[in-house]
This record gives C-alpha cells, sequence and structure tokens, in this order.
C-alpha cells in the first residue's frame, strides 16, 4: 500500500510524537542508570575539566608575557618563534612562585599562632572576661558579671595532659575505623591530586596550540548549527570571556590591592601585632569570594585578636568595614571594569544558589556567569520593548496600544 505525500504530511508529527514520548517514557524509567552513566563518564573527564579552567586563568598572564616579548623581540629572529614557550615557561614559573610564597607565608604562621593560642589560652580568656565584666559594669548589669577562677582552667589543662594513658586507651579503641577512613582519605587525595596535575600538563598543551583548538571548536559548532544560531553562539561566547577575563583578572590584582591595604592599616595602627601578615594574606586568599570571603576574613581576624586584646579586635572589624567600603565604591569599578558589575542582590543571591549547587567553584564563577546572563536578559528584554515600541520607566509607560484582533 503506497502512502501519499498528503497522508505521509499528516502522520509525520504524530509519529515524532510517538517517538518522542516513548524515548521520554524510556528515559524515566531508567533514569538511575542513565544518571551513573553519565555522572561516570564526567568523572573520567574530570582532569580535562581541571585542564580548562587552568588554561583559562593562566592564559591571561600568558597574553600578557606574549605582548611585551613581541615588543622586545625582532621579528623573524629565532626568539620570535619561541614566543609563545618562553611565555608558558614564565607564566609556569610565575604561578609556582606565587603559591611557593603563599604556602611559606602561610602554614609557619598557622603554627606559630596555634602555639601562641595554645601556651597563653588562660591570659587570653581572662582578657576576654574581664573585657566582658567591664562592658557589663558599665551598662549596670552587676548580674551578669561572668565569674573566671584562672586555676580552675589551669587544673582542667593540667589533668587533660596528666591522663595521656587513658586518652591514648580510649583513642585506641578507634585506631581501626580511623585508619581505614585515613586509607579511603589518602586515596583519595592522590586521586584528586593526580586529576590536577593531569589537568595541568594538558593546560599546557591547550596553552601552546590554543588558536589551533578555538578554530576547531568553532568548525564543529559551525557545522551543527545554522548560520544564524552560530553567529550568535559566537557572540554569547566572545561576550563570556571578556565578562570572565575581566572578573578573574580583576579579582586577583583586587585581591592584591585589599590584602597589602589590610596589612598596611594593621601595621599603621597598630593592629593585630604578630597576626598583620596572616590576616592580611588570608584577606587577599579569601577576598576572591565576593562577599563571603571578605566576611570570613573578617571573622578569622577577629577571633585571632580577640584573643589577645579584645578592644583591638572591635577597632580592627571597625577599620576592615572602612577598607572594604573604600574599596568597593573606589578601587573595585575601577580595577574590575563595570562589564561585570551587578547589583547587590544579585551578587548575593548569585553566590548563594551556585554555591549551594557547585559547592566552592560555584561561588567562584557564580559573579560572572550571572553578570553574563544578566546581561542576556536586558538585551532580550529591550529588544522585546523596542520591538513593540514601548518606553518603560519608574514613574510612567509610553507607548502605543496593540490593536486588538476582532
Amino acid at each position: 500500500m503506497k502512502i501519499d505525500k498528503r497522508t505521509l504530511k499528516l502522520i509525520k508529527p504524530w509519529a515524532i510524537l510517538a517517538v518522542f514520548c516513548t524515548f521520554l517514557i524510556y528515559l524515566l524509567m531508567h533514569i538511575t542508570e542513565i544518571t551513573q552513566f553519565f555522572t561516570s563518564i564526567l568523572h573520567l573527564c574530570i582532569s580535562l575539566f581541571y585542564a580548562i579552567g587552568i588554561a583559562y586563568v593562566l592564559n591571561i598572564p600568558m597574553s600578557l608575557f606574549e605582548r611585551q616579548l613581541k615588543k622586545w623581540i625582532k621579528p623573524g629572529s629565532w626568539l620570535s618563534k619561541r614566543i609563545r614557550a618562553i611565555s608558558i615557561f614564565l607564566t609556569v614559573i610565575l604561578a609556582l612562585l606565587i603559591i611557593s610564597i603563599l604556602l611559606s607565608i602561610i602554614i609557619p604562621q598557622l603554627v606559630s599562632s596555634a602555639i601562641m593560642l595554645t601556651n597563653n589560652l588562660v591570659s587570653y580568656v581572662q582578657n576576654i572576661i574581664n573585657f566582658l565584666n567591664d562592658i557589663f559594669t558599665r551598662i549596670n548589669l552587676d548580674k551578669a558579671l561572668i565569674d573566671f577562677d584562672p586555676q580552675t582552667l589551669n587544673t582542667y589543662i593540667e589533668s587533660l595532659t596528666s591522663n595521656w594513658e587513658t586518652m591514648l586507651k580510649t583513642a585506641s579503641n578507634w585506631v581501626g575505623d580511623a585508619s581505614q577512613m585515613l586509607v579511603k582519605n589518602a586515596m583519595a587525595l592522590t586521586v584528586e591530586l593526580g586529576n590536577w596535575f593531569m589537568g595541568f600538563m594538558l593546560s599546557l598543551y591547550m596553552l601552546a596550540s590554543k588558536e589551533t583548538f578555538l578554530c576547531q571548536l568553532r568548525k564543529i559548532i559551525a557545522a551543527i548549527f545554522p548560520y544564524r544560531m552560530t553567529e550568535k553562539i559566537f557572540a554569547i561566547s566572545a561576550r563570556a570571556n571578556d565578562i570572565f577575563c575581566s572578573f578573574i583578572s580583576g579579582q586577583l590584582v583586587e585581591a592584591c590591592i585589599l590584602g597589602g591595604l589590610i596589612y598596611s592599616g594593621m601595621r599603621l595602627f597598630g593592629l593585630g601585632e604578630n597576626f598583620e601578615i596572616l590576616i592580611s594574606v588570608v584577606v587577599a586568599i579569601t577576598s576572591i569570594i565576593p562577599m563571603f570571603g571578605a566576611m570570613f576574613a573578617m571573622a578569622f581576624g577577629f577571633i585571632l585578636i580577640l584573643a589577645t586584646n579584645p578592644i583591638e579586635a572591635l577597632l580592627f572589624v571597625i577599620f576592615f568595614q572602612t577598607v572594604q567600603q573604600i574599596e568597593g565604591n573606589l578601587i573595585y569599578p575601577h580595577v574590575v571594569g563595570k562589564s561585570v558589575g551587578l547589583p547587590a542582590i544579585w551578587v548575593l543571591l548569585s553566590i548563594v544558589v551556585f554555591g549551594g549547587l557547585f559547592g566552592l567553584l560555584g561561588m567562584l564563577i557564580a559573579v560572572p556567569t550571572t553578570a553574563l546572563l544578566y546581561s542576556l536578559l536586558r538585551d532580550l528584554v529591550n529588544w522585546r520593548l523596542e520591538t513593540k515600541k514601548i518606553h518603560v520607566t519608574t514613574t510612567c509607560l509610553e507607548g502605543q496600544e496593540e490593536e486588538s484582533e476582532e
């Protein structure tokens, strides 16, 4: 039986719908297996994802080195053909130097701070309680005064340190489970370090041939999608690249500036003696995460200084907030630029949502991703308003009413 074209044209949409519904039912019935399959595939590609992220970050200083080397190296010389290799080498040296400096500062400072806090625990607790009692006395809350006997704390600490045998016997009951957990964590850490190392090595290959990889990716996109859609994908990709580059480079520069301001201010005003370097480095590192990073750094510095001098701790909070306002209103817009500018409510929501979905990585990419989506939504809304010939302000609506079809 031969089916004519008209009948085939009528049957085709229903056939497509039936196939789609069958495929959807199959997916819903096997959603667990399909999810596990794609999760395993993504887990195998984790090194590739790390490589893309590392290459994207390292590309910023590498491009800077390339531009500077091209100014100094004569075209046609044997060095001109090795500018990319020299730039990659300088970038890797710079990254390793920064990491080694940070580790050499943070680890010794953390160890010395922990030892100092442990050795002077009694006097630090006494300082805090005296400070609180002084506040309660000033506001006539005599019933709220805290009674503290340093000898009691000393006796408690001595009893803990004198009962090592009992503590070791109690801890020995957990050795079996702890050893298994330690082995699992060691294996997981080894695998994670291996993924990062493989990602780092792959990133060097990506940086060396980034134009080739980008050209191949563009060809694949152009081969799959229509011409108009390909143009839109390329335009959105270019905008995303500008936003992410501006955010990453700006955040790194802004982190160095903020850490320097905190260190200079603490040295100038005599806040947190012996903790200036540690607090300023923690501020510089955590400020990469907008809003929440600064809150964590301020709490970290406040707790450290509170143990030695409660009044200085309060002054540190006031000083930190002042620096934050100056940095957020004067320095940050000039360093990061307006391309990443977002209202504060969107910054907060993006960090909460992306952080809840993807953890620390989500908090790092939350602001530039939301900035990209925000700019695309803004362009779409403006295009629709122009199409409908409507002008909207905070107080009025101007335009022509659309004629209803009779």
